[in-house]
């Protein structure tokens, strides 16, 4: 009788480290997987003025044109899924001026990195921030070209370009 029992609690102990295993990987897999919103889904541009808020500005625009640049916010998760399109430059950094405004981030410089059209594409200038500017993981040491799919990592935000 006593190994019938040692058995079935054996069994229920490998069942609950099986239900903790899985919760764990089931908690990782949401925090690193991102949301894929439909292009239909971003036909407003919208700006947020601080970390903080839980309502940034809109801006109303036009839906998106095919081959205008745009940017979704990636991280931080509570400013995830807006959208900003590249009309000539966008500023990142903590000033209320940039157009991608943190002022709470610590690891952003106040006039942190900018985006522009040039005539060969978009490009991102790295304006001597501290902590620096990366483009899918990578520091920019120079004026670097940003093509659809890459990330864009000033202070705390992560910007993936979309179009």
């Amino acid at each position: 009788m006593t190994d019938l029992v040692l058995n079935a609690l054996k069994l229920i102990l490998l069942l609950l480290i099986y239900a903790f295993f899985a919760r764990v990987l089931w908690a990782v897999w949401s925090e690193v997987r991102t949301p894929v919103r439909l292009a239909t889904e971003r036909n407003t541009t919208e700006r947020p003025v601080r970390a903080d808020t839980a309502t940034p500005k809109r801006q109303r625009g036009d839906k998106n044109v095919k081959g205008v640049p745009t940017f979704v916010i990636v991280e931080p998760r509570d400013v995830r899924g807006h959208s900003f399109t590249l009309a000539n430059v966008l500023a990142i950094g903590r000033h209320a001026e940039a157009d991608i405004s943190m002022p709470d981030d610590t690891f952003m410089s106040g006039k942190h990195a900018s985006l522009e059209i040039r005539p060969d594409g978009v490009w991102i200038i790295d304006h001597n921030s501290t902590n620096g500017t990366f483009v899918n993981g990578q520091r920019v040491s120079a004026d670097k070209s940003v093509r659809k799919g890459d990330r864009i990592q000033a202070g705390a935000v992560v910007l993936e370009r979309t179009s």
